[in-house]
């Protein structure tokens, strides 16, 4: 007995790969206020393949209208604390 599965006719998913993943990672970098839908239909992909990627590749979610990462990455997260240094900077000196 054979447990392995017979092909299947049909085409692959095509969508679901890493020129797309990139590509809508590229335009929400540009553009955080993009929406799903503009995104998908400068991609050339379906709203679902979209928020699969944004979602579960990217690992982003809508926030105030903007799609931001769950965790910062350490870029992120060095731009905060020297934007808050310099604040903090400016606000002593007044």
């Amino acid at each position: 007995m054979n447990a392995e599965d017979d092909l299947r006719p049909g085409r692959p998913s095509t969508s679901h790969t890493e020129e797309p993943v990139a590509r809508v990672r590229e335009i929400i970098r540009a553009d955080r206020c993009r929406t799903i839908r503009e995104v998908a239909e400068d991609v050339g992909i379906t709203f679902g393949t979209c928020q699969k990627i944004l979602t579960e590749d990217l690992q982003m979610r809508r926030v105030s209208a903007k799609f931001v990462p769950h965790l910062p990455t350490a870029e992120q997260k060095d731009d905060r604390v020297s934007i808050c240094t310099d604040l903090r900077e400016r606000a002593q000196k007044i």
